[in-house]
C-alpha cells in the first residue's frame, strides 16, 4: 500500500494545480488522472488575471503565454458568416491593469495542462499517475484508502491518504459516490468541433474573443454558431447550443460538423480538418457541500457555470489556491480540522457568484441575437458586454465575508461591480511594486507559503514572530519603508491604509486575514489570538 498526505483524483488544470500547491506546501501527493495524454479538444480558452498571477508565482507564466493567441482587437463579433455581413462588435478586453504584476490571457486548456504536467515531472514527493483511474475509495476517521487500476498494465494500486481532493470534472465520479448533489439548473446541450484550417483573410483585421454567426432573418431558434480562435492562427473551435428541451443528441458525425463549420465561416473551406468534436450539458450548479470528511470537491466536480464568462477554470484553481494551506496546517499540527470547514464557507459564495454571472452573460448574448433579429440598433447591448470581457472587480476583488479571518467591518461587496485596492479582511491583498534588496517585485511574490505581516513597526513585526512561533505557523515579516520592502509611499498607503503604526496579516492564499491601524500596545485583540482565531483554535 502507497501511503500519502493528498490524494488529487483528475488531472486537469484544477487537478494538476492541487498537487503543484502541495509540492509548494510540503505535502507528499499523489494525483491520478484517467487520460494517458492531454485531451485534444481544448475546453476552456482563457486565464483570467488572478488565476494568471498564481501561475506567475508558481514559474509557469512565460511558457503558458508562449502557447497563447496575441491580444484580440474585440471582444465579440456578430456577423452573418465570417464572410458575410457584420453586424457589430463589442468591446475589446482590457489591457493589463496597474492593479497586477500581469494580465489575463487566452491560453488554451490543452497547452495549460501540457505545462503544468511538465511542470509537475520530477517534482520530489508527486507522484502523478497519467492513465490510471479511481475504482473505489472509502474513508474513515483518519483518512482515505482508494483503489487504482492502470487498464494499460491491468496493475492494482492500493492508497492511504490523509485527505482526498476531487477534481473530476463535472461528471465526478467521486462526488456521485458520495451522493452531494448539485444544486441549480441545467441550461440544455451545446456541441462543439475542434478544427484546423487557415481563414487568417477574413480575421487578421479584427481579431476577436469569438465570432458569433447567425442570418439576420429566418435564423435557427438556438441563434448563434461561433468560431472561437484557439491558437489565433490555424486551430479554431465551433460550437452551436441546442434549442432548450432537447434530449442528450449523438455525437455530431464528421460531415455534420464540417456543414456546421463551413455554414459558420461561410466559404469555401477545402483546406478544413475536423480534429474531434464533443457533446456536454451546460449548466449553472453549485454542489450542495463542498466537504464529505476527508473529501473535498474542487473545480467542475464542486461548480459547472456556462462557458460565457470565462470562470470554471479560474475558478476552481482559486478552490485548490484556498484549501490546500489549510490542508497544509492541518497535517502539520498548527491548526484544527475546524479550519478545513473554512473552505466552503468562503469558496462556494464566489462560486454561486460566478454561475449567476455567467449565465446573465448568456442572457446577454441572448439580447444582441433579438437586436439583430428585429434590425434594431446594437449600440447599448454590445456597449453591456464590457461587464463580460472587463470583470476586474470579480476577479481581483472578491471577498471572503466569513471564515478563516477576522472582520473589522471595513466597507466592500463579496462581488463589486468594480476593483479598487483595499487591505479589508477577506480581500486579496492589493498589488504595489515594491524594491526588496534591489530586485523589483510586487507585493502579490511575498504571499506564497506562509503568513505575512506587513508593517512599518518593528514592534509588530517582534510581536508576530513570537506569535507565529508560540502557534506552531510558518511567518514572514516584511518592514514596509526597508531596503527588504522599500515602497513609493503614497501609493502602498492608498492600497494598504496601515497608517504609521498599523499591520496587516496576510494568509498563504494572498487573502487578508487581519488588519489594524493600531501600535502594538493598543491593538485588540494581541496576535497570538489573531492566529489562533483565523485557525479556528478552540477557545
Amino acid at each position: 500500500m502507497i501511503r500519502t498526505g493528498l490524494l488529487v483524483v483528475g488531472g486537469g488544470p484544477v487537478g494538476l494545480s492541487a498537487a503543484l500547491l502541495a509540492h509548494r506546501f510540503g505535502l507528499s501527493c499523489v494525483l491520478v488522472e484517467r487520460r494517458p495524454e492531454v485531451a485534444p479538444h481544448p475546453k476552456a480558452r482563457g486565464v483570467r488575471n488572478r488565476a494568471m498571477e498564481l501561475f506567475r508565482l508558481w514559474g509557469v507564466e512565460e511558457r503558458l503565454l508562449a502557447g497563447a493567441p496575441h491580444r484580440p482587437h474585440n471582444g465579440f463579433v456578430y456577423c452573418e458568416s465570417l464572410s458575410g455581413q457584420e453586424y457589430g462588435r463589442s468591446p475589446a478586453p482590457p489591457e493589463s491593469s496597474e492593479h497586477s504584476p500581469t494580465g489575463d490571457s487566452r491560453v488554451p486548456q490543452d497547452h495549460l495542462e501540457g505545462v503544468l504536467r511538465a511542470e509537475l515531472a520530477g517534482l520530489r514527493g508527486v507522484e502523478a499517475r497519467f492513465g490510471v483511474e479511481l475504482r473505489s475509495f472509502a474513508q474513515d476517521a483518519t483518512g482515505v484508502t482508494a483503489d487504482l487500476h492502470d487498464p494499460a498494465s491491468g496493475e492494482d494500486t492500493r492508497i492511504r491518504a490523509d485527505f482526498m481532493i476531487a477534481a473530476d470534472g463535472v461528471a465526478s465520479g467521486v462526488r456521485g459516490r458520495l451522493g452531494v448533489a448539485m444544486a441549480g439548473d441545467q441550461l440544455g446541450y451545446w456541441q462543439s468541433v475542434f478544427w484546423n484550417g487557415d481563414i487568417s483573410r477574413l480575421t487578421e483585421h479584427r481579431t476577436a474573443i469569438q465570432y458569433l454567426t447567425a442570418p439576420a432573418a429566418g435564423g435557427s431558434a438556438q441563434g448563434f454558431v461561433t468560431v472561437a480562435p484557439v491558437d489565433g492562427k490555424e486551430r479554431w473551435i465551433t460550437f452551436r447550443m441546442l434549442p432548450e428541451g432537447t434530449a442528450r443528441p449523438g455525437a455530431l458525425t464528421d460531415e455534420a460538423a464540417r456543414e456546421l463549420v463551413t455554414t459558420a465561416v461561410g466559404a469555401p473551406a477545402q483546406e478544413i480538418e475536423i480534429v474531434g468534436t464533443a457533446t456536454y450539458l451546460v449548466a449553472a450548479q453549485v454542489a450542495e457541500r463542498y466537504r464529505d470528511g476527508r473529501v473535498f470537491l474542487a473545480g467542475d466536480a464542486a461548480h459547472a457555470f456556462p462557458p460565457t464568462g470565462g470562470f470554471g477554470l479560474n475558478t476552481g484553481v482559486q478552490d485548490v489556491h484556498n484549501l490546500v494551506w489549510k490542508l497544509a496546517l492541518v497535517l502539520q499540527g498548527a491548526a484544527p480540522p475546524a479550519l478545513l470547514d473554512t473552505y466552503e464557507e468562503e469558496r462556494r459564495p464566489i462560486a454561486a457568484s460566478n454561475a449567476r454571472w455567467s449565465t446573465a452573460n448568456a442572457d446577454r448574448f441572448a439580447s444582441v441575437w433579438q437586436r439583430i433579429r428585429a434590425g434594431e440598433a446594437l449600440d447599448d447591448v454590445l456597449a453591456g458586454q464590457r461587464a463580460h470581457v472587463g470583470s476586474l472587480g470579480r476577479d481581483l476583488g472578491f471577498r471572503y465575508l466569513s471564515g478563516a479571518l477576522i472582520p473589522d467591518g471595513g466597507q466592500g461587496e463579496a462581488i463589486p461591480a468594480s476593483y479598487a485596492p483595499s487591505s479589508t479582511p477577506g480581500v486579496r491583498a492589493p498589488h504595489v511594486w515594491i524594491t526588496s534588496e534591489g530586485r523589483r517585485c510586487s507585493t502579490l511574490d511575498l504571499f506564497d507559503t506562509a503568513f505575512t505581516l506587513i508593517s512599518r513597526s518593528r514592534d509588530w513585526c517582534a510581536d508576530a514572530t513570537a506569535a507565529a512561533t508560540a502557534c506552531g505557523v510558518p511567518l514572514r515579516t516584511c518592514l514596509a519603508g526597508t531596503d527588504g520592502f522599500a515602497v513609493a509611499e503614497d501609493t502602498f498607503e492608498a492600497a494598504y491604509g496601515l497608517g504609521g503604526d498599523g499591520a496587516v496579516l496576510v494568509r498563504p492564499d494572498g487573502h487578508v486575514a487581519w488588519r489594524t491601524r493600531r501600535p502594538p500596545a493598543q491593538a485588540e485583540p494581541g496576535l497570538r489570538e489573531v492566529f489562533q482565531r483565523v485557525l479556528g483554535v478552540p477557545g
